[in-house]
C-alpha cells in the first residue's frame, strides 16, 4: 500500500440478534468506485456500480459486514488478502443509497434513515396475478431494523404509513415494505 490511499475513516458495523447496528470499531480505508463504461440506473436501495475498497488487516473486516464513512454506507460482499501476509485487504462492497428519511416506529423514538421508492411496483394476487399498482419502499436493515405493520415513514415532507412487511422480500440486507401515503 503506498502513503496516502488511506484517507478515509469509518466504522464497521455488523447487526447483532435483534437487527441493531453494533459498532465493532474505526479503521482507514481507500474507497475507488470500480469503472464502469455506463453503471446501471437504480432500480433499488443497492446501487449497481461496485465499490473497491482497500484496507490495512482487520480481523473485522468480514463478508456481510458494513462500513459508514459520513453519509455513505457500505454492505460487504467479499474480503480477501491478495499476498496471504495479512498486511492488506480488498474489500468489494455495495453502497446502499436513497433519499434521506426518517423512520417512526410505533412506540419507538425516530430513526433516520436511507430508503427507496417505487411509486408504480406491481401488487399481486394469490396467484400471481397484477391487480393494482402501489408504493414499494426499501429500507437498509442496518439502519430501520423491525419495520412493522403501522409503523410511518416521513420522505420530503410526505408521510406513510407501513401496510404490509413481506416475507418474502427481505434478504437480510435490506427489508421491503409496502406503503400508502396519509
Amino acid at each position: 500500500m503506498r502513503a496516502g490511499e488511506l484517507r478515509h475513516r469509518a466504522e464497521i458495523l455488523a447487526l447483532d440478534a435483534d437487527i441493531q447496528p453494533r459498532c465493532l470499531g474505526k479503521s482507514w480505508f481507500g474507497i475507488i468506485a470500480k469503472e464502469s463504461a455506463e453503471p446501471a440506473f437504480p432500480t433499488g436501495l443497492r446501487n449497481p456500480a461496485k465499490i473497491d475498497i482497500r484496507a490495512r488487516y482487520n480481523p473485522g473486516l468480514l463478508q456481510g459486514r458494513y462500513l459508514r464513512h459520513e453519509q455513505r454506507l457500505f454492505h460487504i460482499t467479499s474480503v480477501r488478502d491478495p499476498l496471504g501476509n495479512r498486511a492488506e485487504l480488498r474489500v468489494t462492497g455495495e453502497e446502499l443509497i436513497g433519499e434521506s428519511a426518517q423512520l417512526l416506529p410505533y412506540g419507538q423514538p425516530p430513526r433516520c434513515v436511507r430508503v427507496f421508492l417505487d411509486y408504480q411496483s406491481p401488487w399481486r394476487d394469490e396467484n400471481g396475478q397484477v391487480i393494482d399498482y402501489r408504493i414499494r419502499g426499501e429500507v437498509a436493515l442496518i439502519e430501520a431494523g423491525r419495520v412493522e405493520n403501522d409503523d410511518k415513514l416521513k420522505v420530503g415532507g410526505v408521510t406513510y404509513l407501513v401496510t404490509a412487511v413481506p416475507n418474502d422480500m427481505d434478504d437480510g440486507v435490506v427489508r421491503n415494505i409496502w406503503l400508502e401515503p396519509i
